[in-house]
């Protein structure tokens, strides 16, 4: 795993990151939330300067909400209701397996992800935390540890894994009802739904972003080639024809034509980034049309 990168690199890319920030967003403002105070509708009633609704006066209730001009006409007491503004949760999972940082074009758009999910997330106001994952294994990150690229130390410490293991997102400690954005190449064989349903679970709300590079979507192969398990480091040499190459391809296609019916099936926006072009553009071509993200 190239770990730990250059701190000058991250810097920048931390701060290319806070500029996407002004410009996209997380889409936090499609839905009600429940949390702590801050600026979203929530699903209850609170004291917002937003009129909801009116009922009767019970025991207990705030007499500052009493609807003093209601009772002058009636002689019953009635309250407003505004309301309830709330802090949303974002939780962004950090896929930090190997093969994340195979290529330097694919390395720096999942970055470039990472820094700007957790900007985005503070920009909006929202509860914002981070989980690395790989594997079976985990680590929380303090809020610092972020944009002073501290992550990047302990994301290499983590165990390694085979190349086929999937994170195991069943054994995180989500918080309810949070926005998990998954942060992952997606790169590996199993069956997508249980993945999603364990990134959706306590009535969370799931958002993928998969960045990739044209030398895994659409490879050049031809003749004899030695390719590196990104993973365990395992070499085997392979001679590339057009036969063989054509197979790759329709695994690869098949492989996320299953994770696009998946998602859309769990309503979970998924959007693959790609490396070459510019990142407000790769994210003009799936997140933003797609709801993974939004024009900020």
């Amino acid at each position: 795993m190239p770990l730990p990168l250059d701190s000058a690199d991250l810097n920048a890319l931390a701060a290319r990151a806070r500029a996407y920030a002004e410009r996209f967003s997380l889409p936090l403002k499609d839905r009600n939330w429940r949390g702590s105070s801050g600026d979203y509708a929530g699903t209850g009633v609170g004291s917002s300067l937003d009129f909801q609704d009116h009922r009767s006066y019970m025991p207990g209730d705030d007499p500052r909400h009493i609807n003093w001009q209601a009772y002058a006409r009636t002689g019953n007491y009635s309250l407003k209701l505004y309301r309830e503004e709330v802090r949303p949760v974002v939780e962004i999972l950090f896929d930090v397996s190997d093969s994340m940082f195979a290529e330097p074009d694919k390395t720096t758009r999942a970055l470039e992800l990472f820094y700007f999910a957790w900007a985005s997330g503070e920009k909006s106001g929202a509860s914002t935390s981070a989980i690395l994952v790989k594997g079976d294994h985990w680590k929380t990150l303090e809020t610092g540890a972020v944009f002073s690229h501290r992550w990047q130390d302990l994301a290499a410490a983590l165990p390694d894994t085979t190349a086929s293991a999937a994170p195991n997102l069943s054994a995180l400690p989500l918080r309810a009802r949070s926005l998990r954005v998954l942060i992952s190449d997606l790169l590996y064989p199993a069956n997508p739904e249980p993945i999603i349903r364990a990134l959706q679970r306590g009535y969370g709300r799931a958002i993928l972003l998969a960045p990739f590079s044209p030398a895994e979507s659409d490879p050049d192969w031809s003749g004899n080639y030695e390719f590196v398990d990104s993973e365990s480091g395992g070499r085997h040499d392979r001679r590339i024809d057009p036969t063989l190459l054509h197979r790759y391809l329709d695994a690869y296609r098949d492989h996320f034509g299953r994770w696009k019916a998946a998602s859309l099936r769990a309503q979970a926006p998924l959007a693959r980034i790609a490396s070459a072009p510019a990142f407000a553009a790769s994210l003009r071509l799936e997140a933003i049309p797609g709801g993974a993200l939004q024009l900020g």
